[in-house]
């Protein structure tokens, strides 16, 4: 089956799989999957990768349509029908999975099997786990057609990565970017691939030392066409929702780094060559890996200064209008900030310390 023809029974899948949920139309938030529909689900409090929070600073949850996917707290990977109210396990907690992506009638997430990371990806109620040219995998993004992740060519975490591509239907995932150093983070849509590069770090690789640099790189899924977008300092965890967008972060050539607690956000159109990319704003957190998201019209990020409360911010894709706090998003503590169609997932520390789910409408 070509690619197009994948794409094409896909889109009828997630279609199938959005209208079974009731969805009005494509692109659009499922009658009855309301916001009031995940407020107070609680997940996981950490990936089980520290002591606490959200190692890089990816969530424990992700939005397809009306399908809620989550890490429960008691480790288990679940998958919930917000407007059925119905819950199935899809992962038990002993495969200890965490990261969970999900688009369309596209589920995907980390595990280990046999004591190494795998990715495991979800469509059509099968799952399996990704093989290829790797020791192995993490980092997960899904699109409605693929799922792009990092996979290690050895076992070594500090050791050479290269970004796959894992196209349902096919055997195995392909090699979309690789070359000298790491090269990981990726996101996917339907057309794009976005990755950082550490190609001209001095140890090739990401390790949060006061050396680390590296620039993100857009390819066209298309033509296999790179742009690199080079800046000063380092820029990473590209994001590839917003419409027509390419969202990263950037430190700049200033070391050592704040750890994921100080950070610009940027934005360029995703067809062209960076040189118009834009610093939209400075971001602080009061804890390290709160990541912005961006879906659609919309980019969202967490502002949380020292000693203050975290507040979730919105604007436009095009940046036409100046931001806006999120109404009834504000608190304590806001980690994971994900955007689904029709709304927006935080965690949000509960009552006796316990993580919740707060979502917004968008």
């Amino acid at each position: 089956m070509g690619r197009n023809e994948m794409r094409r029974w896909l889109g009828v899948l997630g279609a199938v799989f959005l209208a079974g949920c009731g969805a009005e139309a494509e692109g659009t938030a499922p009658l009855g999957c309301a916001a009031t529909a995940v407020e107070g689900i609680e997940v996981a409090a950490t990936d089980g990768a520290g002591a606490s929070g959200y190692t890089l600073g990816y969530a424990p949850h992700a939005m397809a349509g009306c399908l809620l996917v989550y890490v429960h707290p008691d480790g288990s990977l679940r998958a919930r029908d917000l407007a059925r109210g119905t819950e199935e396990t899809l992962a038990a907690a002993a495969e200890a999975p965490r990261r969970p992506t999900a688009f369309g009638g596209v589920v995907a997430w980390e595990a280990v099997e046999a004591g190494r990371r795998v990715v495991r990806v979800r469509v059509e109620g099968a799952t399996r786990t990704v093989t290829g040219d790797f020791d192995h995998a993490g980092e997960p993004r899904a699109a409605g057609d693929g799922v792009a992740f990092t996979g290690w060519r050895a076992a070594d975490e500090a050791g050479d990565t290269d970004v796959f591509l894992y196209e349902p239907g096919n055997t195995s995932a392909g090699v979309v970017a690789s070359g000298p150093g790491q090269q990981r983070f990726p996101d996917v849509s339907g057309t794009h691939v976005a990755y950082a590069d550490f190609a001209e770090d001095v140890d090739g690789r990401f390790d949060e030392n006061e050396t680390d640099a590296a620039d993100v790189v857009v390819m066209e899924r298309g033509t296999g066409k790179m742009t690199r977008r080079t800046r000063p300092g380092k820029q990473a965890f590209p994001l590839l929702g917003a419409d027509g967008r390419v969202v990263y972060l950037e430190w700049g050539p200033l070391h050592p780094e704040p750890k994921f607690s100080a950070y610009t956000l940027i934005v360029g159109g995703v067809h062209e060559d960076g040189e118009t990319d834009v610093a939209v704003v400075d971001i602080e957190t009061a804890q390290p890996y709160v990541r912005p998201t961006a879906r659609g019209a919309w980019i969202e990020w967490v502002q949380w200064p020292s000693g203050g409360p975290a507040t979730l911010h919105r604007q436009s894709a095009d940046l036409a209008a100046d931001a806006t706090v999120v109404t009834g998003m504000q608190g304590g503590e806001l980690h994971a900030p994900v955007a689904g169609e029709g709304m927006t997932l935080v965690a949000a520390r509960g009552v006796g310390g316990a993580m919740v789910i707060r979502a917004a409408e968008r």
